[in-house]
């Protein structure tokens, strides 16, 4: 559903929180939306570690700020940022991704919805990477961002690019829109517009290239999209995937906000 005035896009569904955690099994990230999450580790933190010397460009004295991450996974990101901030700490409704993230990495993260969190210490730089057009209410989630951030405190973001040249050529077949996980589609507008409503000044807002796992990518393509495992299997057979590359198609955006 598309706003005729504002044109801001919607897949129209409303998920309770039940709803919303039952489509983040451990399947999800192993089988059903990634070939494997946690096997793809090394190409995720190298993109992580890229978005992380783009974030740390605006946020003065990092050493002393707190990093609250919405969305956290199994906690890539609060590892790579760590040793950047005073404090991480991070959230997911996945149990098996926080299970992960405890054990395996140490980090500060809990099974929680971000609505009800309490938080271990106050944020001063929130981050949610492609994880906005995932939530049932993000408007919701904004207000409670605006109440937590102190004046100047930031936030940042990733997701698709609804005006990209790529999603308007590709129409209803864009591969970012697969509801009921993708739930919105903004545009650098409808953000810029839905951020300052809720109290944010947008401060930089441009693409944002990806590294990317060859296997994932032919996985996601052969196996899911198209229903050819066995292409994919001689293909991996064959050590014709075993690689990684950096791809900037232009319909991921990087956008960081100010609290006014």
């Amino acid at each position: 559903m598309t706003c005729q005035e504002c044109t801001f896009t919607t897949a129209n569904l409303a998920l309770s929180e039940e709803q919303s955690r039952q489509l983040y099994t451990a399947e999800y990230f192993a089988g059903n939306e990634y070939r494997d999450y946690v096997a793809d580790g090394s190409v995720i933190k190298k993109q992580f570690r890229l978005r992380l010397r783009r974030l740390l460009q605006f946020v003065t004295d990092a050493p002393s700020k707190n990093l609250f991450e919405i969305g956290c996974a199994h906690g890539f990101f609060l590892e790579i940022a760590r040793n950047a901030f005073r404090s991480v700490e991070g959230i997911d409704i996945s149990d098996a991704a926080i299970a992960y993230a405890r054990q395996n990495l140490g980090v500060e993260a809990h099974r929680a919805e971000f609505l009800t969190h309490q938080f271990v210490v106050p944020p001063d730089l929130i981050c949610l990477w492609d994880t906005i057009e995932h939530l049932s209410q993000p408007d919701l989630y904004l207000q409670r961002m605006a109440v937590s951030l102190p004046r100047k405190g930031l936030l940042a973001l990733t997701t698709s690019d609804l005006d990209s040249w790529l999603a308007r050529t590709r129409g209803s077949k864009w591969r970012q829109i697969h509801p009921p996980t993708h739930l919105h589609y903004f545009s650098r507008k409808t953000l810029s517009q839905f951020l300052r409503r809720h109290g944010f000044e947008t401060r930089f807002i441009a693409s944002e290239g990806m590294y990317r796992s060859v296997d994932t990518m032919a996985y996601i393509v052969l196996c899911l999209k198209h229903r050819l495992p066995g292409l994919y299997s001689r293909l991996k057979q064959a050590h014709l995937l075993n690689w990684n590359l950096y791809l900037n198609l232009g319909d991921i955006i990087f956008v960081v906000a100010e609290k006014r």
